[in-house]
């Protein structure tokens, strides 16, 4: 257990302010000793504890050590980062003493570099005891003091490098709510995080306290009427407090959120009254890397009647546009996004599906991606989102060009590119799956009527099949293509068939191998009887191989070369559960988007592939 620090840390107050760079003007630099101690309980906290008791002891010989130079230790840039593993070991009693602590220089640690980070966790530890009501009033007591501190001084705080990410935690804490980390962290703080990244915002307190309440409405004048609001929309610290204060409201009262977002867009010149006026140019925030990352949350936040005034102000005429500049063209994905959800891709789909073979010619493909996720959403305009990629892609007419579909739209390259004549085919292995190709095809495959993505992958050779099997974007599209249950089996066996000269080099591969067990594990006994026939030629060898013997196993070969009847007794048990599984969780394979299409079970039939 470690224990206290020794006799030679009481130490007269001029000792003291030496030790922590008060006379060498060196602020957060501390003994070695002292330094040298910490280190020692970070290494305690990652080896663990023995029980309880061990536990909780050293615990509290830490914070007793913490007690009364809790802003001096926090301002160590290696202490800071220790401090931050300590604190949610700690209780609420000890995390409350040690908020205590920090509250008596408050000014200092939300302005220091190292300090910032220890206050900010000390906040979010502090709201989940307040949801557990351990200590509330002591909490809200403490947090309200450094609201108070905060809004005296919003102006200068809102721009700071590190306080305004104290405020962006504060206006959280307020409202009851944990913004994901996309939002408050850059990617760099991001992949440097040890714990668990928040993915999703999310509500951790339900029922905040009245005063809380009253101060995030303070915040939210004190940010929305400032003269300084057009010099925060282009400031990088300021635009993720604003982006926090959006989402906070999003999730605790819509009415208020809408006004945020109202006054912000009018602000930022989004609405500006109307299409003519917005037609000469775009909106500089649109186009601006700094203010984008605050514009895709407004238009994720906004209610139906904004989204519809947002369109028609800034963006009607202007779409074409947007999906082609560099940093617009995320905004303009989030726009399409929240058009699914709000029914309103009508315009959208007429503007932009004049534009795709310019938006493949600037390679922001995420757009089309968007507008396929959408079309899921929204069927009526599945054909016509086919036919404009298949033009854009040379691969419309004629018509036995649309057989190429899969290669081309795959690659994300035009017919033309591909093919330098209709009977010259380039060899399969210099065929390349982009990522967005595939998700593109996998998208494809959840449409209404999938008659050209299917005979498509029908057209396939064994070897391109092999090529695509193989690669890390193909193999999550061929998994999509098998585990398809609105795709009969006879079109499973017929492409199954054509790649079985090459099913044990796709066993052999990292992709490949993880296809043929998700086939295996989905299919039915006739498509594993294939595939287990096929690879129990070369049982042996498949075994032996670093990938192959997780195929090997999924597939049961050796009972399979061995004793068949106890193979086929045993998947068809597995069948019969999966079918079982399959029915009680209804029907929501028939339709992917989890909505209600009119008509779709009746016409269950007519849209499954002949």
């Amino acid at each position: 257990m470690a224990t206290p620090m020794d006799n030679s840390m009481v130490k007269s107050d001029h000792d003291k302010n030496d030790e922590f760079g008060q006379e060498s003007g060196r602020v957060g630099r501390v003994e070695f000793h002292i330094l040298g101690y910490f280190r020692r309980v970070s290494e305690t906290i990652q080896e663990g504890f023995e029980n309880d008791e061990h536990r909780d002891g050293f615990l509290q010989n830490v914070f007793n050590e913490t007690e009364g130079q809790e802003v001096k230790l926090c301002q160590n840039q290696t202490i800071s980062r220790i401090l931050e593993e300590l604190l949610p070991l700690g209780s609420s009693a000890q995390l409350l003493a040690f908020f205590k602590g920090l509250a008596t220089d408050l000014e200092t640690v939300m302005y220091d570099r190292f300090g910032a980070h220890v206050l900010q966790a000390t906040l979010m530890l502090s709201l989940g005891f307040l949801a557990r009501a351990e200590s509330p009033d002591a909490f809200a007591a403490l947090i309200l003091t450094l609201s108070e501190r905060i809004l005296g001084q919003v102006e200068s705080v809102v721009v700071d490098t590190y306080a305004s990410h104290v405020m962006g935690t504060l206006l959280q804490v307020l409202g009851g709510v944990q913004v994901a980390d996309k939002v408050t962290r850059s990617k760099l703080s991001r992949d440097q995080q040890k714990r668990e990244l928040v993915k999703e915002t999310k509500v951790v307190l339900q029922d905040i306290p009245t005063r809380h309440q009253e101060e995030l409405m303070s915040y939210r004048s004190a940010l929305t009427k400032s003269k300084q609001i057009e010099e925060y929309v282009s400031s990088p610290t300021a635009c993720s407090v604003l982006a926090v204060l959006v989402l906070v409201f999003q999730q605790k009262d819509q009415e208020q959120c809408q006004k945020v977002c109202r006054k912000i867009a009018k602000k930022c010149g989004l609405l500006t009254g109307g299409p003519t006026e917005s037609a000469l140019q775009l909106p500089e925030v649109v186009k601006n890397s700094v203010s984008s990352g605050l514009m895709e949350t407004l238009v994720d936040a906004v209610g139906e009647d904004l989204f519809r005034e947002l369109l028609e102000s800034s963006f009607h005429g202007n779409l074409l546009t947007l999906a082609k500049t560099p940093v617009a063209n995320f905004i303009l994905q989030h726009l399409i996004a929240r058009a699914a959800k709000l029914n309103q891709v009508d315009q959208i789909m007429s503007e932009l599906s004049l534009g795709f073979r310019d938006i493949l010619a600037v390679k922001h493909t995420g757009v089309l991606l968007h507008l396929a996720e959408a079309c899921v959403l929204c069927p009526a305009h599945q054909e016509s989102f086919v036919r404009c990629l298949l033009e854009s892609l040379d691969c419309y007419e004629p018509e036995e060009r649309q057989l190429k579909s899969i290669i081309v739209v795959a690659a994300l390259e035009s017919h033309e590119t591909l093919f330098a004549t209709d009977e010259q085919e380039p060899p399969a292995e210099n065929l390349k799956i982009q990522l967005h190709g595939s998700l593109l095809l996998q998208n494809l495959l959840k449409f209404q009527n999938k008659r050209v993505v299917v005979n498509g992958f029908m057209a396939l050779s064994g070897g391109e099949l092999k090529v695509i099997a193989c690669q890390p974007a193909g193999s999550h599209l061929l998994e999509e293509f098998m585990a398809n249950e609105r795709i009969k089996d006879k079109k499973k066996e017929t492409l199954l068939n054509t790649v079985k000269e090459h099913l044990f080099t796709i066993c052999c591969n990292k992709y490949g191998s993880r296809v043929i067990e998700s086939t295996f594990k989905t299919s039915s006994i006739k498509i594993k009887t294939i595939i287990a026939e096929e690879l129990s030629k070369r049982e042996t060898q498949l075994h032996s191989d670093r990938f192959g013997t997780f195929v090997h196993r999924t597939c049961q070969l050796s009972q399979y070369k061995h004793r068949r009847h106890a193979w086929t007794s045993s998947v068809t048990k597995d069948e019969k559960k999966r079918k079982l599984f399959a029915d009680v969780i209804g029907d929501k394979s028939e339709n992917p988007t989890g909505s209600s299409v009119s008509g779709t079970k009746k016409k269950k039939k007519h849209h499954k592939e002949s």
